[in-house]
């Protein structure tokens, strides 16, 4: 890849400190994203993330500021995208709902802005998120240890301990290893669910192997996520792993792993790895979450639209995905794929994915990461809402497109910035 020269020279004061207070704001949203994610406020009849307005006092101070231009592409797309929205939504007036439009809108608006000075912002935005997530790590593993010597409702949730109207409502923060089991799968304390632990340090483990190679985080990681006991962050790493590992010769943290596999295996029946073994086998089990996640959608779509070919085109609103899942005897998750497809139709999908793609691979600052980031977005269930996620793909895709190639290899002792855009 070719690296294009940085300007030598330092820069003038005033830029520096506006480099600064950048990236302090997207720091600062990405922080709101992980460590406050069960917090929202009582609007609705499950709440509105308290991250997600976070975040939009992010962009504001930034774009006070001047911090962000315009991708015309991407605007142009997201108006075509915005245009299905608004089409669907008065083309289905009984069945979908306007906040849960205007929420579509707001959540990726933001996608048509880019950061005016980008460099420097993605490195300083990856090491933050690598700390959260160890932080995180690391007390996912005291939580489980500690709920054998205290009661599991003060480490698992926030009920009781808060008011309970400043807590987003729907999540699991209390998931048994089993049914009946009185062991509790870890959540990682600040986040909402195990599965939610498992994905964002599947994406540390991923981002480590790509830029640092630390075992003993490595280590903290591959411990926490197993005692998520979860399977969506192993699809991520079943996909990503073996290729990034391969790709950069990370021969350090192949050995982290093995030595992490030891250890498992030796402490299968103590760690309860059945209990892992069998949330893997899921898939294609009637009645599981993983049926639930991936294979139901396909059943309401083909149920709710392919009869109706003008349903098809354009889908049948923002919000109908869900409304309809709970008339049904069986659980439905609103994995992307079909919500998208279910809400707003074939023309309405072409749409989205477009401009999707377009803000996911178009001159990201890595594209392993980019990639990572599309596999969670499709794979994790629930994400084209979920104001989470939309944070990392914001800071990590989005608003960090370069224009010039970069490149960040993994060096002795950590990342170095090898390149940059002038």
């Amino acid at each position: 890849m070719t690296a294009a020269r940085i300007a030598p020279g330092r820069p003038r004061e005033k830029e520096a400190g506006h480099d600064r207070a950048v990236v302090g704001w997207l720091v600062f949203a990405l922080f709101a994203s992980i460590f406050l994610q069960r917090f929202g406020l009582p609007i609705g009849e499950v709440g509105i993330a308290l991250n997600l307005l976070l975040t939009m006092v992010a962009l504001a101070a930034i774009g006070v500021r001047g911090g962000f231009g315009v991708d015309p592409l991407r605007l142009l797309l997201l108006c075509a995208f915005i245009a299905c929205v608004w089409f669907s939504a008065a083309a289905n007036a009984g069945r979908s709902t306007a906040p849960s439009a205007a929420l579509v809108v707001l959540v990726y608006a933001p996608y048509a802005l880019t950061l005016r000075r980008p460099d420097g912002v993605f490195l300083a935005c990856i090491r933050a998120f690598q700390a959260m997530v160890l932080v995180c790590a690391v007390a996912g593993i005291v939580q489980f240890l500690a709920q054998f010597a205290v009661d599991p409702a003060l480490l698992f949730t926030f009920h009781g301990l808060l008011p309970d109207a400043m807590l987003l409502k729907g999540w699991g923060n209390m998931q048994p290893l089993q049914w009946g089991s009185t062991i509790y799968r870890s959540n990682g304390f600040f986040l909402n669910e195990p599965s939610t632990f498992s994905q964002y340090l599947a994406l540390a483990i991923v981002i480590e192997v790509l830029f640092f190679s630390r075992v003993r985080h490595l280590l903290v990681y591959g411990v926490a996520i197993l005692l998520s006991y979860s399977g969506t962050g192993l699809v991520l790493l079943a996909v990503m792993l073996p290729l990034v590992l391969v790709q950069r010769r990370a021969w350090k943290a192949l050995l982290g792993l093995a030595v992490l596999g030891a250890v498992v295996v030796a402490l299968g029946d103590l760690l309860h790895m059945d209990t892992l073994v069998a949330r893997v086998g899921e898939f294609g089990s009637s009645g599981s979450s993983a049926t639930a996640r991936y294979q139901a959608g396909a059943w309401l779509v083909a149920w709710y639209l392919l009869p109706w070919p003008l349903d098809l085109l354009f889908g049948l609103g923002p919000g109908s995905f869900l409304d309809t899942a709970r008339l049904q005897s069986f659980e439905a998750h609103d994995g992307t794929f079909w919500k998208v497809l279910f809400e707003y139709g074939v023309i309405g999908s072409l749409a989205f994915w477009l401009m999707f793609a377009v803000v996911l691979l178009d001159r990201v600052p890595s594209p392993w990461v980019a990639v990572a980031l599309g596999i969670g977005f499709l794979a994790f269930g629930g994400m084209m809402l979920d104001t989470r996620l939309q944070v990392l793909i914001l800071l990590f895709c989005s608003l960090t497109k370069t224009s010039a190639a970069v490149a960040f290899p993994v060096a002795r002792g950590g990342l170095h910035h090898a390149s940059g855009a002038r």
